[in-house]
């Protein structure tokens, strides 16, 4: 028996190894780790970053790449006691505005956790050499946890002391909803 996708004949028999053989192939494409920037330069200590004045430009993206809204966002951020407050205005091009308020603790030389305006629960964070990730969930519907949203966060310190480049993707149930590619300036 034979089993038709599109113009292949595949034997039934063989259907099985080529998918796993596909998964396995694709598993060699995972991700770099964030062990693999340890090296990377200037180290980015995100609660040194933020800590002032900062703004960017990105956009935003279908899940295919396809830019549909630009955005801009500042950033104001001082110590306290507890960690790292800083406060970031969005603006879209829409002319939608968002406000966040964040606070970031640093756990240990790598580990970072973090709450926020529109965050369910609590943010996860790793910073090895130039590159820091964050993990969490977004309530992109308030109120809502249908509009519960993963995003994961992707920032690089570039070589200029001042520049941070950062790729946002967000995602429901394992499938990509949108992209974020976004660059970061801080003021001196």
């Amino acid at each position: 028996m034979y089993v038709t996708m599109d113009f292949f004949l595949i034997p039934r028999r063989l259907l099985l190894p080529l998918l796993f053989g596909a998964a396995f192939s694709l598993a060699g494409c995972a991700s770099k780790s964030i062990t693999a920037f340890e090296k990377g330069r200037p180290v980015f200590a995100p609660e040194k970053y933020f800590a002032g004045h900062t703004h960017s430009w990105g956009i935003f993206e279908t899940r295919s790449g396809q830019p549909t809204e630009n955005l801009t966002t500042t950033t104001d951020g001082h110590w306290e006691a507890d960690g790292l407050h800083f406060e970031q205005d969005l603006i879209f091009e829409s002319g939608k505005k968002s406000h966040r308020s964040w606070l970031i603790h640093r756990l240990d030389g790598h580990h970072y956790s973090a709450t926020g305006t529109g965050i369910v629960g609590v943010a996860h964070g790793e910073a090895y050499g130039n590159a820091f990730h964050l993990d969490f969930t977004i309530d992109a519907l308030p109120g809502n946890p249908l509009g519960h949203l993963h995003m994961s966060q992707w920032m690089y310190y570039q070589a200029d002391g001042v520049t941070m480049v950062n790729r946002d993707t967000l995602t429901k149930a394992g499938v990509i909803v949108a992209q974020i590619s976004e660059q970061f300036h801080k003021d001196r």
